[in-house]
């Protein structure tokens, strides 16, 4: 009997499936993992086996090690200088084909989610060139960001939180792909009176030499402690981009200082001549020389409010702006700033003396357009509208910019600052709320609403804008989704940040008011939005320092009288503006053809 034998081809293909098996068994991968644990070590588990893991090059809480791929593990935590589990991951991950895994962070089985976007809304010209910015703010990941320094700088700057104290540290940012060092940075804690707040708000300064963040360089971690969603600062900010403006960006962030895990911030920018030059240079290989930046402050009173009324040069001395970048060029004053609101108060007379409408309109429409994005300004007042900004300038006169852009001559308007939105904080809810646009803050009376909406196209063209956010953005078959898929990031975190006992202790908010008091460290331009309430205000001392559930902060209700839910505020404010658009459109159309 012969036996039958394989044919080359066949036998050569069985080795070569044999050989694949084998790689797949013994091939190494670089296992890290993201874990802050230095009274423990640490470990890979693969087939029972445990393989130790070290510090990398970068980072002492990205800790890695070598180990059979294409095999299912965990990591866990160790007994000190032994191999006994004390801790582990609470699942298995799947196998690993690659030659590294991403940087995983430790207890959470994903590396990154998709996140929603709202689609962008066409407004006018793009009066601003971003550049990418997918280091800072990866797609769909909270990144970890590790802050080391002398624990007695650290223990300086938070005993004396109401200083600016600058101290040096180095900064670890990390995300599943990547791992930055920046030394010699600096740190301080940021903000007005958001440092009175047992969870502080931070600014990191990284040093000129180092762009490695696509080039943006002075870094804010915004504290979420007044925000129970944590979520409005982030969501405004993609509202922003998608109504086309130029702002800054957000996303998530884990902070340890140390060996200290601090909690969940939202990542922002600063403005400074850094950003200016990555959102505003045109020809990026040419040097871009920065116009002038100036902040409106809100006020202490009607003599001081940063609301663009036009009082003069000398009157800038007192008064709530600041100049927040000197220009690269040129005189490094209040003048450009000064010129405008003169500018803004000769039109109002204009339209209100005019004999001829039409011809004084025209003329208006142009001469707007030469000082001022004028699109670019409908678009932010229609968003500090609909998303109840009870901090913004149509309330408040404060937390935006005015930036002279030296390429085109001309203003735009940037928004800053996005907490105090969306049904959060010490407000009349019903003033929030209002679905009449007229109603809400003091639009038809500050000097540059009333200017701009004096002229019948640009109110018109302000509801056109008001419509197309209403529809695209504001909906609830659209918002909703987008909101959901944000929780569903963060939700873990959350629950991580709410168990961490903070850095300050005492009643958050009040214990920093008070203290500021007796140091005489107010902010003296601090003044009650238009929409305060003193039993708001009241009611919401007393709930910053409770937790509110995470579920019914997104939901509602809250029984707050301080605070909605996210998505009870959408549904409340479509339906007042969809009660009150309708005879509003009409009026102004009979307005137009009369």
């Amino acid at each position: 009997m012969v036996k039958s034998r394989a044919s080359p081809a066949l036998q050569l293909s069985f080795i070569f499936l044999l050989s694949c098996q084998l790689l797949r068994v013994y091939a190494q991968t670089l296992y890290s993992v993201i874990l802050n644990s230095p009274e423990t070590d640490a470990g890979v588990v693969i087939d029972n086996q445990i393989y130790i893991l070290s510090p990398s090059v970068k980072s002492d809480i990205v800790l890695q090690a070598k180990a059979p791929g294409g095999r299912p593990y965990y990591y866990a935590k160790l007994r000190k200088g032994t191999s006994e589990i004390i801790d582990r991951e609470k699942f298995t991950r799947n196998p690993v084909m690659s030659k590294w895994t991403f940087n995983e962070f430790y207890n959470r089985n994903w590396n990154a989610k998709k996140v929603l976007k709202f689609n962008p809304i066409s407004i006018g010209e793009q009066n601003y060139d971003r550049v990418d910015d997918f280091d800072l703010h990866p797609d769909g990941e909270i990144s970890t960001i590790h802050v080391t320094a002398h624990p007695r700088d650290m223990d300086r700057i938070h005993d004396k939180y109401l200083d600016d104290i600058d101290i040096e540290t180095n900064i670890t940012h990390i995300t599943a792909t990547t791992v930055k060092h920046f030394v010699n940075c600096g740190f301080s804690i940021s903000g007005r009176t958001s440092r009175y707040f047992n969870k502080l708000p931070y600014i990191i300064k990284i040093p000129k030499n180092d762009y490695n963040l696509n080039g943006f360089r002075h870094i804010k971690l915004r504290t979420t402690d007044n925000d129970p969603s944590y979520i409005r600062e982030y969501l405004t900010t993609e509202i922003l981009r998608a109504v086309n403006q130029p702002a800054t960006r957000a996303s998530f962030a884990r902070v340890y200082f140390n060996d200290r895990p601090i909690g969940l911030f939202i990542i922002t920018e600063k403005y400074d001549s850094t950003w200016l030059n990555q959102n505003f240079n045109r020809q990026r290989d040419k040097v871009y020389y920065n116009g002038v930046l100036y902040e409106g402050h809100g006020g202490r009173s009607s003599d001081n409010r940063a609301d663009l009324s036009f009082k003069g040069l000398g009157a800038f001395k007192d008064a709530a702006y600041e100049i927040s970048e000197a220009p690269a060029k040129g005189e490094n004053s209040f003048k450009e700033l000064n010129d405008f609101t003169k500018f803004i108060n000769d039109q109002s007379t204009m339209m209100l003396n005019a004999r001829d409408r039409l011809i004084t309109e025209n003329t208006a429409a142009v001469e707007w357009e030469k000082h001022i994005d004028v699109d670019g300004f409908l678009a932010n007042m229609a968003v500090e509208f609909f998303l109840g900004f009870g901090d913004g300038y149509l309330q408040n006169t404060n937390n935006y910019y005015l930036y002279k852009d030296p390429q085109v001559g001309r203003f735009v308007y940037i928004p800053w600052d996005f907490d105090y939105n969306m049904g959060n904080g010490p407000f009349k809810m019903e003033s929030i709320l209002v679905g009449d646009y007229s109603e809400f803050g003091k639009i038809e009376e500050l000097p540059l609403t009333a200017g701009i909406l004096s002229v019948p196209k640009y109110r018109q063209r302000f509801e056109d804008i008001l419509f197309e956010i209403a529809t695209k953005i504001m909906d609830t078959k659209v918002s909703f989704p987008v909101i959901d898929s944000i929780v569903n990031l963060i939700k873990e975190d959350v629950a991580w940040d709410q168990a961490l006992d903070r850095v300050k202790r005492g009643p958050s908010y009040v214990n920093g008011a008070v203290r500021a008091f007796f140091e005489h460290k107010l902010d003296e331009n601090y003044i009650l939005s238009h929409a305060a309430s003193i039993s708001a205000t009241v009611e919401y001392l007393f709930r910053v320092n409770k937790v509110v559930d995470f579920d019914v902060a997104i939901n509602g209700r809250t029984r707050h009288v301080s605070l909605l839910g996210l998505k009870e505020y959408f549904r409340s404010k479509l339906a007042n503006y969809n009660m009150a658009s309708g005879y509003k459109k009409g009026l102004v159309r009979e307005l137009l053809q009369a």
